[in-house]
């Protein structure tokens, strides 16, 4: 892409990230992906928040300084650092590049300032995603339309949008605040919650309580419509087999099945 046409499809992002609202709707089960780091490592999405971890994603662009700001606050550095991997192991940071056409030079800072805003790599202990075609979908799926964007998905797999001038104080707080959310002794008791595979319906043994249940697959696309279920069982035989979300709130929060569906 020559220069100006860049510099061009930078300002119009930046302009629209002015007065763009929320992206994907807060309370939305977040789409799972799998993609693969700068460095070569792949990573699951749904891997790290089954294994009971909070997830902040952040989406940038290198060339925006922006995105640089936020970066050099060193706040979600210095959150991984603690609470990561090599911390307290109780959350994961991921920042996908939405960039296109990048290289080495890029996230290095080499080149005009319309095409990096410095060098992404060094200090840098988190992953960080050059993501180029066929992945790009992923900012189709959480309805990217400007950067820097940052989203908290909790165990769960619920989705927040999250200020990029929350501090390191508050940003660990809804780590724990996911911590209480998804905590068993928080569930609100629905009685046994299996699906049933010769009839292939979902069963739920206190419906009753149940004011609204969604269906969603493992790309965080709502499969059936949202319904309160109307009796003790729920047909699924619209569905193809594979493994699914089943979200259920009642008065008493929130219950979150993954289940295979034969």
């Amino acid at each position: 892409m020559h220069a100006p046409t860049r510099n061009l499809l930078a300002a119009l992002l930046l302009l629209a990230g002015t007065n763009a609202s929320a992206q994907i709707p807060d309370g939305s089960m977040a789409p799972d992906f799998t993609l693969t780091d700068y460095y070569g490592t792949t990573h699951h999405l749904y891997s790290y928040l089954n294994a009971g971890k909070t997830v902040y994603l952040e989406i940038f662009a290198v060339h925006c300084p922006t995105c640089w700001a936020y970066h050099q606050t060193h706040r979600l550095k210095n959150l991984y650092e603690q609470y990561g991997p090599d911390g307290t192991d109780e959350l994961m940071v991921l920042a996908l590049d939405y960039d296109q056409w990048n290289g080495p030079d890029e996230f290095m800072g080499i080149g005009p300032p319309w095409v990096t805003a410095g060098d992404w790599l060094t200090g840098t202990p988190y992953p960080l995603f050059n993501v180029e075609d066929p992945d790009r979908g992923v900012f189709t799926d959480y309805n990217v339309n400007f950067y820097p964007v940052l989203f908290k998905i909790c165990p769960d797999g619920i989705l927040e949008q999250v200020f990029t001038s929350y501090s390191e104080a508050q940003l660990y707080q809804l780590v724990q605040d996911c911590q209480v959310a998804t905590s068993i002794s928080e569930e609100p008791d629905l009685g046994a919650i299996w699906i049933d595979p010769g009839n292939r319906s979902l069963v739920i043994e206190r419906h009753q309580l149940v004011q609204g249940m969604e269906v969603i697959d493992l790309q965080g696309r709502a499969v059936l419509p949202t319904q309160r279920p109307t009796g003790r069982t729920t047909d699924l035989s619209a569905l193809p087999s594979g493994v699914y979300l089943f979200r259920m709130w009642s008065e008493g929060g929130v219950v979150v099945r993954r289940m295979f569906l034969e």
